[in-house]
């Protein structure tokens, strides 16, 4: 049986965007407040930047997070796919966002 995606409506930088994942609705709704999270805190530091330039630092920060579990894992136990799964949930929300940011 295949399950229908989810829709959910969450706001990011004070945007609205509606995300369509293949994942229940309480995940998408805690990462995209870990995405807004991330976000107003780097726009607090460089209060000047464009919504794209946060969006793209904040998509590297985390990167950096995932690349650096991956080298802590390696050589003892395969990469924690959760985490994978997440940080890709993740990037695909910023991205949602920055194609929102470069066509309102």
């Amino acid at each position: 049986m295949e399950t229908s995606p989810s829709r959910v409506k969450v706001r990011i930088l004070e945007e609205d965007y509606t995300i369509l994942g293949e994942t229940d609705q309480t995940t998408i709704v805690e990462i995209a407040r870990m995405v807004d999270e991330r976000c107003k805190e780097l726009q607090a530091s460089l209060p000047s930047a464009s919504k794209t330039r946060i969006a793209i630092l904040c998509a590297l920060n985390i990167a950096d997070e995932l690349h650096q579990a991956k080298n802590l894992n390696e050589g003892s136990e395969p990469s924690n796919p959760l985490i994978e799964e997440k940080t890709k949930k993740i990037i695909s929300l910023l991205e949602e966002g920055i194609i929102g940011d470069i066509y309102p």
